[in-house]
């Protein structure tokens, strides 16, 4: 089975929309801090910002590309 990714700060992400309602099924969005685990269920979560300036926290199963910050490569 593949890990799930915990991209680092800066990462730009492509993931799966969990927004059934929303047309576009893949989102992408710029990690702005560290995973966060969810004690109950050891999901990783992290915070996202999306391109129309919103923050959200993703579940880290959902990422579907990383692309690591130029300050991480």
């Amino acid at each position: 089975m593949a890990t799930t990714p915990r991209p680092d700060r800066g990462a730009v992400i492509t993931f799966l929309n969990p927004d059934v309602l929303n047309p576009a099924a893949f989102l992408r969005g710029v990690v702005i801090g560290p995973p966060v685990v969810d004690p109950q269920t050891a999901h990783a979560w992290v915070p996202v910002l999306l391109p129309d300036r919103t923050v959200s926290v993703l579940d880290t199963r959902n990422i579907i590309e990383v692309q690591p910050s130029s300050e991480n490569s």
